[in-house]
């Protein structure tokens, strides 16, 4: 886990803070924030320990080890990131399966105060450098990075109907800001 840590803190910066997710002194993984994200002006958390577990895919039943990360901008504050990502990893742990490219977690709700952000979108880190992706270690099974962006219920809705690539084409074309967590949909 010490590669894999120096690996992220590469990249994001120091762990700031973090949060440990479960009860008693049975912590399936923690939460953590970074120094910084992307670009400027960003941080970035994520889960840290998923990748303890390897994960199935439902349909081939090959094996992964994956980390879920949210990019935000460095003013909003850390407001309900640490518990979007304790639910999601959570769900993870319990189905023993991966979120993959173009899946859609919800719409459930705001989920932040004055945002009209509902769902997430599952999508590889396309902010970072490739290299970021995946973390491949001797011949352990890779750990895959999954970047879970906010998306609007309409947004959620565009993906279910058009599929995953439509939906990223749209994203390509309109450029949107995905770290800003009060944007409006690019979805009429």
């Amino acid at each position: 886990m010490d590669n894999y840590i120096s690996f992220l803190e590469k990249q994001l910066g120091e762990i700031e803070c973090g949060w440990r997710v479960g009860e008693g002194s049975n912590y399936p993984f923690n939460i953590v924030k970074y120094k910084r994200g992307p670009f400027p002006g960003t941080v970035t958390y994520s889960t840290l320990g998923i990748s303890h577990h390897n994960l199935k895919y439902s349909d081939s039943q090959k094996e992964i080890r994956q980390e879920l990360l949210i990019v935000a901008d460095l003013n909003f504050g850390d407001q309900n990131i640490p518990g979007i990502l304790e639910q999601v990893g959570m769900k993870a742990l319990e189905t023993h399966s991966p979120y993959l490219r173009g899946e859609v977690i919800g719409p459930r709700g705001p989920l932040f105060q004055d945002s009209s952000l509902e769902a997430l979108y599952v999508s590889i880190p396309v902010y970072f450098p490739d290299s970021f992706h995946v973390f491949h270690k001797d011949k352990d099974v890779p750990i895959v990075q999954a970047w879970l962006i906010p998306i609007t219920s309409a947004e959620a809705k565009f993906v279910h109907k058009n599929g995953w690539n439509k939906f990223e084409d749209k994203l390509e074309k309109v450029d949107p800001d995905l770290i800003d967590f009060n944007r409006t949909s690019i979805i009429d």
